[in-house]
């Protein structure tokens, strides 16, 4: 599950990619992961699936782009996305949601170095 993000902020924060630096774009649309590959009761999800369709989820981010070995990405937080996988019985948060760093948050991908290194 994830949730889409306005395009213009991954395309604000790829300005601040130094320019000796090519990055491949994301496969997907722009998105918050804040869930991956986590079973989830079939009737919980239902349930949460249709209160939370086309609904506007709040989060606030950090433009300083951080960069990893292979991802960039902007650190994400939202009390919302806590309450939605409190609500599926999940974990504040999981590795498949946590940025490539591992740090407390979630997180927009930017872009890869994916066969350029």
């Amino acid at each position: 599950m994830h949730v889409l993000v306005d395009p213009q902020i991954v395309e604000f924060a790829r300005w601040f990619v130094p320019k000796s630096v090519t990055l491949n774009r994301t496969r997907y649309d722009p998105h918050i992961t804040t869930m991956r590959k986590e079973e989830v009761d079939p009737l919980v999800w239902a349930a949460s699936f249709e209160v939370l369709q086309g609904r506007e989820i709040l989060f606030s981010y950090d433009s300083s782009v951080v960069a990893g070995d292979v991802y960039w990405w902007l650190r994400v937080w939202s009390d919302e996305l806590v309450h939605v996988r409190r609500s599926l019985g999940l974990a504040d948060l999981s590795w498949g949601c946590r940025p490539p760093d591992n740090e407390d948050c979630f997180h927009i991908t930017i872009g890869n170095l994916k066969g350029l290194t």
